[in-house]
Protein backbone atom coordinates (compact mmCIF):
# COMPACT_ATOMS: atom_id res chain seq x y z
CA UNK A 1 0.00 0.00 0.00
CA UNK A 2 1.77 3.48 -0.80
CA UNK A 3 1.13 6.05 1.94
CA UNK A 4 1.14 9.68 1.30
CA UNK A 5 1.57 11.90 3.85
CA UNK A 6 -1.22 15.80 3.70
CA UNK A 7 -0.16 18.24 6.29
CA UNK A 8 -0.48 21.94 6.58
CA UNK A 9 -0.49 24.68 9.59
CA UNK A 10 -4.26 25.54 11.23
CA UNK A 11 -5.18 27.81 8.46
CA UNK A 12 -3.52 26.60 5.53
CA UNK A 13 -6.63 24.65 3.74
CA UNK A 14 -5.05 21.49 4.70
CA UNK A 15 -8.90 20.05 4.68
CA UNK A 16 -10.28 21.50 1.24
CA UNK A 17 -7.31 19.46 -0.24
CA UNK A 18 -8.43 16.39 1.14
CA UNK A 19 -11.54 16.53 0.11
CA UNK A 20 -10.51 17.07 -3.27
CA UNK A 21 -8.35 13.97 -3.12
CA UNK A 22 -11.72 11.72 -2.08
CA UNK A 23 -13.59 13.34 -5.34
CA UNK A 24 -11.53 11.40 -7.05
CA UNK A 25 -11.54 8.09 -5.34
CA UNK A 26 -8.37 8.68 -2.96
CA UNK A 27 -9.37 7.66 0.78
CA UNK A 28 -8.14 10.12 2.97
CA UNK A 29 -8.02 9.44 7.31
CA UNK A 30 -8.42 12.64 9.05
CA UNK A 31 -6.00 11.96 12.11
CA UNK A 32 -7.48 14.42 14.27
CA UNK A 33 -11.07 13.75 13.22
CA UNK A 34 -9.99 9.85 14.59
CA UNK A 35 -7.67 11.37 17.29
CA UNK A 36 -10.99 12.97 19.29
CA UNK A 37 -12.97 9.42 18.66
CA UNK A 38 -10.10 7.54 20.02
CA UNK A 39 -10.01 9.54 22.81
CA UNK A 40 -13.54 8.77 23.97
CA UNK A 41 -13.38 5.34 23.15
CA UNK A 42 -10.10 3.77 23.89
CA UNK A 43 -9.94 2.74 27.43
CA UNK A 44 -5.96 2.65 27.63
CA UNK A 45 -5.92 6.57 26.04
CA UNK A 46 -8.58 7.88 28.66
CA UNK A 47 -6.87 6.91 31.43
CA UNK A 48 -3.27 8.04 30.53
CA UNK A 49 -4.46 11.09 29.29
CA UNK A 50 -6.51 11.24 33.11
CA UNK A 51 -3.32 10.36 34.62
CA UNK A 52 -1.82 13.35 32.45
CA UNK A 53 -4.17 16.15 32.89
CA UNK A 54 -6.30 15.19 35.47
CA UNK A 55 -9.99 14.16 35.76
CA UNK A 56 -11.56 17.26 34.57
CA UNK A 57 -10.09 15.94 30.96
CA UNK A 58 -13.53 14.19 30.59
CA UNK A 59 -17.02 15.32 31.43
CA UNK A 60 -19.52 12.34 31.31
CA UNK A 61 -16.99 10.38 28.97
CA UNK A 62 -16.52 13.30 26.97
CA UNK A 63 -13.33 14.82 26.59
CA UNK A 64 -13.50 18.58 27.80
CA UNK A 65 -11.64 19.89 25.18
CA UNK A 66 -12.30 23.44 26.42
CA UNK A 67 -9.96 22.36 29.53
CA UNK A 68 -7.43 20.26 27.78
CA UNK A 69 -6.52 22.95 25.40
CA UNK A 70 -6.17 24.95 28.46
CA UNK A 71 -3.81 22.70 29.53
CA UNK A 72 -2.09 22.23 26.68
CA UNK A 73 -1.40 25.30 24.85
CA UNK A 74 0.00 26.93 27.55
CA UNK A 75 2.89 24.07 28.29
CA UNK A 76 4.92 22.47 25.47
CA UNK A 77 5.66 19.54 27.60
CA UNK A 78 1.74 18.90 28.49
CA UNK A 79 1.17 19.05 24.62
CA UNK A 80 4.30 16.78 23.45
CA UNK A 81 3.04 14.32 26.19
CA UNK A 82 -0.81 14.55 24.93
CA UNK A 83 0.32 13.84 21.65
CA UNK A 84 2.66 10.90 22.37
CA UNK A 85 0.17 9.34 24.26
CA UNK A 86 -2.81 9.83 21.48
CA UNK A 87 -0.66 9.61 18.38
CA UNK A 88 0.86 6.46 18.72
CA UNK A 89 -2.75 5.33 18.81
CA UNK A 90 -3.84 6.83 15.88
CA UNK A 91 -1.13 5.77 13.77
CA UNK A 92 -1.54 1.77 14.59
CA UNK A 93 -5.48 2.68 13.63
CA UNK A 94 -4.27 4.27 10.62
CA UNK A 95 -2.19 1.69 9.47
CA UNK A 96 -4.68 -0.76 10.31
CA UNK A 97 -7.61 1.68 7.98
CA UNK A 98 -5.07 1.57 5.19
CA UNK A 99 -4.85 -2.71 4.98
CA UNK A 100 -8.46 -2.18 4.36
CA UNK A 101 -7.93 0.41 1.55
CA UNK A 102 -5.90 -1.66 -0.26
CA UNK A 103 -7.34 -1.54 -3.20
CA UNK A 104 -7.25 2.27 -3.58
CA UNK A 105 -4.24 3.66 -5.59
CA UNK A 106 -2.46 5.48 -2.91
CA UNK A 107 -4.30 6.45 0.45
CA UNK A 108 -3.22 9.49 2.32
CA UNK A 109 -2.52 10.10 5.82
CA UNK A 110 -4.37 13.67 6.90
CA UNK A 111 -2.41 15.18 9.51
CA UNK A 112 -1.69 18.41 11.37
CA UNK A 113 1.41 17.33 13.08
CA UNK A 114 2.31 14.62 10.55
CA UNK A 115 6.33 15.82 10.50
CA UNK A 116 6.29 16.89 14.52
CA UNK A 117 4.92 12.94 15.61
CA UNK A 118 7.41 11.27 12.64
CA UNK A 119 4.37 9.32 10.95
CA UNK A 120 5.74 11.27 8.04
CA UNK A 121 8.82 8.41 8.02
CA UNK A 122 6.25 6.03 7.19
CA UNK A 123 4.92 7.44 3.94
CA UNK A 124 6.07 6.82 0.84
CA UNK A 125 5.65 10.64 -0.35
CA UNK A 126 4.58 13.85 1.78
CA UNK A 127 2.57 16.72 0.57
CA UNK A 128 2.15 20.39 2.55
CA UNK A 129 -0.49 23.05 2.07
CA UNK A 130 1.20 26.51 3.00
CA UNK A 131 -0.62 29.89 3.01
CA UNK A 132 0.50 33.45 3.80
CA UNK A 133 0.11 34.30 7.27
CA UNK A 134 -2.51 37.01 6.58
CA UNK A 135 -4.77 34.69 4.72
CA UNK A 136 -4.46 32.38 7.59
CA UNK A 137 -5.73 34.68 10.10
CA UNK A 138 -8.44 36.00 8.05
CA UNK A 139 -9.47 31.90 7.65
CA UNK A 140 -9.47 31.61 11.55
CA UNK A 141 -11.04 34.69 12.10
CA UNK A 142 -13.59 33.55 9.74
CA UNK A 143 -14.42 30.33 11.81
CA UNK A 144 -14.70 32.80 15.28
CA UNK A 145 -11.35 32.44 16.57
CA UNK A 146 -9.92 35.25 18.17
CA UNK A 147 -6.10 36.96 17.67
CA UNK A 148 -4.34 35.66 21.13
CA UNK A 149 -6.34 31.88 20.19
CA UNK A 150 -4.41 31.69 16.62
CA UNK A 151 -1.09 33.13 17.49
CA UNK A 152 -0.67 30.17 20.58
CA UNK A 153 -2.50 27.78 17.86
CA UNK A 154 0.71 28.95 15.59
CA UNK A 155 3.22 28.92 18.17
CA UNK A 156 2.85 25.36 18.33
CA UNK A 157 2.83 24.33 14.79
CA UNK A 158 5.88 24.02 12.56
CA UNK A 159 6.65 26.77 9.73
CA UNK A 160 5.36 26.54 6.56
CA UNK A 161 9.35 26.47 5.69
CA UNK A 162 10.11 23.65 7.88
CA UNK A 163 7.20 21.61 6.85
CA UNK A 164 7.69 22.15 2.83
CA UNK A 165 11.16 22.04 2.83
CA UNK A 166 10.65 17.99 4.22
CA UNK A 167 7.45 17.50 1.69
CA UNK A 168 7.87 16.31 -1.60
CA UNK A 169 4.96 17.99 -3.31
CA UNK A 170 4.30 21.44 -2.04
CA UNK A 171 0.62 22.93 -2.27
CA UNK A 172 -0.03 27.18 -2.59
CA UNK A 173 -3.46 27.68 -1.01
CA UNK A 174 -3.63 31.91 -1.78
CA UNK A 175 -6.75 32.03 -3.34
CA UNK A 176 -4.56 32.82 -6.69
CA UNK A 177 -3.33 29.16 -8.09
CA UNK A 178 -6.00 26.94 -8.29
CA UNK A 179 -6.12 24.09 -5.43
CA UNK A 180 -7.77 21.70 -8.06
CA UNK A 181 -5.01 21.88 -10.57
CA UNK A 182 -2.28 21.72 -8.09
CA UNK A 183 -4.25 18.47 -6.47
CA UNK A 184 -4.96 16.53 -10.15
CA UNK A 185 -0.37 17.55 -11.26
CA UNK A 186 0.32 15.92 -7.66
CA UNK A 187 -2.14 12.81 -8.16
CA UNK A 188 -0.40 12.40 -11.72
CA UNK A 189 3.31 12.76 -10.61
CA UNK A 190 2.35 10.40 -7.68
CA UNK A 191 0.52 7.55 -10.02
CA UNK A 192 3.33 7.43 -12.29
CA UNK A 193 5.73 7.59 -9.91
CA UNK A 194 4.09 4.21 -8.55
CA UNK A 195 3.68 2.81 -11.78
CA UNK A 196 7.38 3.06 -12.79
Amino acid sequence: MVSVGLTGGIGSGKSIVAEMFTIINIPVYDSDIQAKLLMETNAEIKNEIIKLLGIDSYIENRINRTFISSKIFANNDLRNSLNNIVHKHVFEDYKKWSINNKLAKFVILESAILFETGNADFNNFNISVISSLELKIKRLENRGMNKDEIKQRMKTQWSDEQISGLSDFVIINDEQNFISKQVLSIYENIISKIND
